[in-house]
């Protein structure tokens, strides 16, 4: 297995408790008889791994944490508690818990509070139960939370039974409140077409809950599942391997002694929702296992390496599935952001090209927003005359893209197999004179050297058609995995992705 220097961002925790205040018929927990000293050994672990985060987890670069218990945790006051000082530590981002919404939303809240916590940081994954509670008592209670200014989703499992009630509830919540639909494991049969159609129409990431999702050990690098006793996994799924919490939180170095994972597939949004890749952050936002969508207003997506990997046109259908939501049902503007050329990025990326309000192309030496903009960053015609006799003495094919006989990138293209390097980059743009040079910047992709006017890059591209739009950068999102999308990805207020250098 690979090994990673980079620690993870997000810890989920999961206690002893397997008690709840509910009886459904179909839960094993509610049937568990809990004892008092059950819940004072597991209040005793929960404020020792609360101790352990706030004296460690800032080594790791650990910003969140999410409860998910077997039971209901949020009826004990210990949790919140806890939560509330996570909260209050200055990194961390977000806290969070799985819950069924059963206690009493106003005065909860109000002691989070009081205790310190930060009601802007907190995440609630609320779970709907039927059998257990109404309609209209759960969306106010959900109601209850906005107003105090907490982030929340709701849901419930897709039983085909309940959908009428399932469509009472997304309307009656806002529809700034993300309603999902989790697969029904105890079915018995495959959904219809007409049970997928309606749960679809409720929750339009429902897709994801059919799909099969290949268990990836390297796409978990962010997560980890954290038992009372220590013990970590990957995820609620992935196998287990012995070592404290404790050690974990403390070193940076946690890559040695991460657990291993031997499923083939990940069937639970916990599993699969957590996996470091475009579609959970683009849909979920940087900690995609809360559940919380993004709904970002743009979306700039660099094409080779990050969008196109498998597929028929290298673009694998989850993330053409996601992008078809975002741009339909969140009116969010898709935009690309690559070295490619136009012409090349729509042949790239046909599965998904009508999809598309532009991009920035060529580097950033094309800019276009359809029906409203498209500017072109021209090269100093002086330097093509320097470039061409060089095609013989360092073996590659010029290409020239023009427009209105205006040249705006070149490509210096060889055979795959002379791929080009730095140094030798370096000592071809020794043959153009300085006042051209000086005008120009460069991009090495393999056996490609790509050149461009100096001014021209994703970043600056990015900044020109967000200022067309009246976007902010909170309000973008931005995918790419290398040194070309640092900069988009900085102004963006994102990281580079993992694999870039």
């Amino acid at each position: 297995m690979e090994k990673y220097n980079r620690p993870a961002r997000m810890v989920l925790y999961r206690g002893i408790l397997k008690s709840c205040n509910y009886s459904c018929s179909y839960c094993p927990f509610s049937k568990h008889p809990v004892s008092q000293a059950e819940l004072a050994h597991d209040q005793k672990q929960w404020e020792s791994f609360v101790r352990i985060y706030e004296e460690k987890a800032w080594m790791s670069g650990i910003r969140a944490l999410m409860l998910v218990p077997y039971g209901e945790a949020l009826i004990h006051a210990w949790y919140w508690e806890g939560l509330a000082r996570i909260s209050a530590l200055p990194w961390t981002d977000a806290v969070g818990a799985q819950t069924n919404l059963s206690f009493p939303a106003a005065r909860s809240l109000e002691a989070f509070q009081k205790a310190g916590g930060v009601l802007k940081k907190l995440r609630l994954w609320a779970t709907f139960h039927p059998q257990m509670t109404g309609v209209s008592e759960f969306a106010q209670n959900c109601r209850t939370c906005l107003k105090y200014g907490v982030s929340i989703c709701a849901g419930a499992v897709g039983v085909p039974e309940n959908t009428g009630l399932l469509r009472q509830l997304r309307r009656q919540l806002p529809q700034q409140v993300y309603v999902w639909i989790n697969k029904m494991d105890g079915l018995g049969r495959a959904y219809t077409e007409e049970e997928k159609k309606a749960f679809l129409d409720i929750d339009p990431y429902f897709y994801r809950e059919l799909s099969g999702h290949p268990a990836d050990v390297q796409a978990c690098r962010d997560r980890l599942f954290v038992q009372a006793d220590g013990t970590l996994r990957l995820c609620c799924l992935s196998t287990a391997r012995d070592a404290g919490a404790g050690a974990y939180v403390s070193s940076g170095r946690h890559a040695e002694s991460q657990p291993l994972c031997r499923r083939r597939q990940c069937s639970c949004y916990l599993a699969y929702g957590g996996m470091q890749n475009l579609i959970n952050d683009a849909l979920f936002g940087p900690y995609p296992l809360f559940r919380i969508p993004r709904r970002p207003k743009a979306v700039f997506l660099d094409i080779e390496g990050t969008l196109c990997r498998t597929g028929a046109d290298g673009i694998p259908e989850d993330i053409r599935a996601g992008l078809k939501v975002l741009v339909h049902k969140e009116k969010t503007r898709l935009f690309f952001a690559t070295t490619l050329p136009y012409e090349d990025a729509a042949r790239r990326c046909k599965s998904i090209w009508h999809l598309s309000a532009g991009g920035v192309f060529a580097g950033g030496a094309h800019i276009l927003i359809k029906g409203i903009l498209e500017q072109h960053h021209v090269l100093d015609g002086d330097c093509v005359p320097y470039v061409r006799p060089l095609e013989q003495q360092y073996r590659f094919r010029l290409i020239t893209y023009q427009k209105e006989g205006n040249v705006y990138k070149l490509t210096l293209l060889r055979a795959r197999k002379h791929p080009w390097d730095s140094r030798t980059a370096r000592e071809l743009m020794e043959h153009i004179p300085e006042q051209a040079r000086t005008k120009i910047r460069y991009i090495i992709e393999k056996n490609c050297l790509q050149m461009l006017a100096a001014g021209a890059d994703k970043e600056s591209g990015v900044r020109m058609i967000c200022s067309r739009m009246h976007l902010q950068p909170q309000e973008v999102f931005a995918a790419g995995d290398s040194g070309e999308d640092a900069g988009m990805l900085a102004w963006c207020g994102q990281g580079l992705a993992p694999d870039a250098p």
